[in-house]
């Protein structure tokens, strides 16, 4: 009979012995779970299959100076050289290439930002709604300004990012040299 291990932290452990009680104990209820999760996918209820792992190789030759052109090109964008060409065929292909770990954090990152500046133009509106108010002593104007600030900085924000985005895209998608 073969064996699984799995490490829980503590909280997660209590929570699953709690349920695991009531079904009989840890592997009667696991046992239970994997039972489950194995006749939905039977029943074609789970999720799609993960993508293939690429496994076939294509070579190419290159003169020295395309190596050289290529190797520019990729440093450029942070990538292996390998890397630019998969991403490059792939897009090609119009199968999505994914971005190179570095930009996948800097999209994070401005959405991060993205969402900041959003609580800070809803705690702002909030201040302009509670203005209205006979007793409250906020200064209307200044907090009518942070919020046309908070605006205006966001649609720079977006601006740039979708062009960064469109413009990585239509980098991989010009056929012009």
């Amino acid at each position: 009979m073969a064996f699984f291990g799995v490490r829980l932290d503590d909280d997660l452990a209590q929570r699953f012995d709690t349920k695991a009680s009531a079904a009989g104990g840890r592997s009667a209820f696991l046992r239970r779970l994997i039972m489950a999760a194995l006749e939905e996918g039977a029943a074609g209820e789970v999720g799609a299959p993960p993508p293939a792992r690429a496994t076939r190789r294509v070579e190419i030759r290159l003169a020295e100076e395309e190596i050289a052109a290529l190797d520019a090109e990729a440093a450029v964008l942070g990538l292996k050289r390998t890397d630019w060409v998969t991403t490059l065929v792939r897009r090609r292909l119009r199968v999505k290439g994914g971005l190179p770990r570095e930009e996948r954090a800097a999209v994070a990152q401005a959405w991060r930002e993205l969402n900041r500046i959003g609580i800070n133009l809803n705690q702002a509106t909030r201040a302009l709604n509670a203005s209205v108010m006979v007793e409250s002593g906020l200064d209307v104007a200044r907090e009518a300004a942070r919020v046309a600030s908070f605006r205006a900085e966001i649609g720079t924000a977006l601006a740039g990012f979708g062009a960064a985005l469109k413009g990585d895209l239509a980098y991989w998608d010009s056929i012009d040299a």
